[in-house]
């Protein structure tokens, strides 16, 4: 089997951008999007294609793309999603799963921390493909972005875990991230998915 490799994401990438993007919201946030899979994955594309696609990596083995993962700094953050295309939801899944759609989108909107501070890298939407799970793969994405950030001067990695999501909590602890209480208000912690903030000193940064 080939070894795996990380590169930047191009555009030639949404295709498979858009698959791992909605097998990340079924796992993480079930329910959130509804309708058929072939129509998520259509409303992820025109989002992907719509928004910067920030630094954002895929992993490939085999000649394919089975794996992502994304690092957003305080000067550059996670890339906003255009509201135009997400309203675009009931057209693509048509008018009661794309309702429901843009309600569960809207909340995961207000889940996403706010964006990290100046020495710290924000690790996100990482991501293996379900057939490929179990290979270690997930650490290596991780370990990229962890590289990453040090590479940009920062001294510590965070990220954001749903709280129900106890083999993604269990799989960062396991790395060396520890939690820690997450606080965005009392508006958006009524109407957000309960998370947890997670977070690693990145030691051998300068």
């Amino acid at each position: 089997m080939a070894e795996a490799h990380l590169r930047e994401a191009t555009s030639g990438d949404i295709g498979a951008l858009s698959r791992l993007l909605v097998q990340l919201y079924a796992h993480e946030l079930p329910g959130m999007l509804r309708g058929k899979v072939e129509a998520q994955v259509e409303l992820a594309r025109r989002l992907l294609h719509s928004a910067p696609l920030g630094r954002r990596y895929v992993l490939e083995r085999d000649g394919a793309v089975v794996g992502m993962g994304c690092l957003a700094t305080h000067d550059a953050p996670r890339p906003e999603t255009p509201a135009g295309v997400l309203l675009q939801a009931p057209v693509v899944m048509g008018p009661l799963n794309g309702l429901w759609s843009i309600l569960g989108a809207a909340r995961g909107l207000l889940t996403i921390a706010d964006p990290p501070e100046h020495d710290e890298g924000q690790i996100h939407s990482v991501v293996v493909d379900e057939t490929r799970r179990g290979d270690g793969l997930g650490g290596v994405i991780l370990r990229h972005l962890e590289e990453d950030a040090i590479g940009l001067g920062k001294r510590r990695a965070v990220l954001q875990v749903i709280s129900s999501n106890v083999g993604a909590r269990a799989f960062y602890r396991s790395a060396g991230y520890s939690e820690a209480e997450l606080r965005r208000g009392p508006a958006r912690d009524r109407l957000a998915y309960p998370s947890v903030l997670m977070r690693r000193e990145l030691a051998t940064a300068g």
